[in-house]
């Protein structure tokens, strides 16, 4: 791998992502099989923050956003934690996570390549994201939606790569993506 690609690998190495598969965008496919797990509101999250549904946008709107992106890159970061009763240290490798993708994201800016980074679960930069009270993002700069808000079966994509996709009560893993325009290269 060479070129920025190549510069953007190493960048995740050194920050202790785990990770970097280089894949074709168009295996993100939103569904609406996915987008229902939200609507029943199985993580508690739904309507409570703005990178969730329904603030996120359709299945459809979502498609139409993925299609401007023609590379996508899958990335992991992984922690030793006691998943169940430490969730303090949990929250701490989400938001951990959150901002290493941010990292990748402005190493690609200052190349003036267009990105848009996807984190683990939903975002958690406020204590209480603003949706709840109707108020205006504080951090639109840095929020960001997962996977999982967008409707992508992230199960199905690890099992695409390969990937061990079960959950480990003294593990954490995160999977997130970085997505990639480079078609017109600000």
């Amino acid at each position: 791998m060479s070129g920025y690609i190549g510069e953007l690998e190493l960048l995740s190495e050194k920050i202790g992502l785990k990770e970097f598969i280089e894949f074709d965008p168009s295996l993100l496919i939103p569904e609406e099989r996915i987008r229902e797990y939200c609507y029943q509101n199985l993580c508690g999250n739904y309507g409570k923050h703005y990178m969730c549904p329904p603030f996120i946008g359709t299945v459809g709107e979502i498609k139409s956003r993925l299609s401007k992106y023609n590379k996508a890159i899958l990335i992991r970061y992984s922690e030793d934690v006691d998943v169940k009763e430490d969730r303090k240290k949990v929250k701490r490798t989400k938001i951990d996570f959150h901002k290493k993708i941010l990292e990748l994201e402005k190493f690609l800016h200052q190349k003036s390549i267009e990105s848009l980074g996807l984190v683990g679960g939903y975002c958690s930069f406020c204590i209480e994201c603003k949706a709840i009270t109707d108020r205006p993002c504080k951090h639109p700069h840095k929020a960001r939606p997962s996977l999982e808000s967008l409707g992508i079966d992230v199960q199905k994509i690890l099992d695409n790569f390969g990937l061990d996709n079960r959950f480990y009560p003294d593990k954490i893993v995160w999977t997130g993506c970085i997505l990639i325009n480079d078609r017109n290269k600000r």
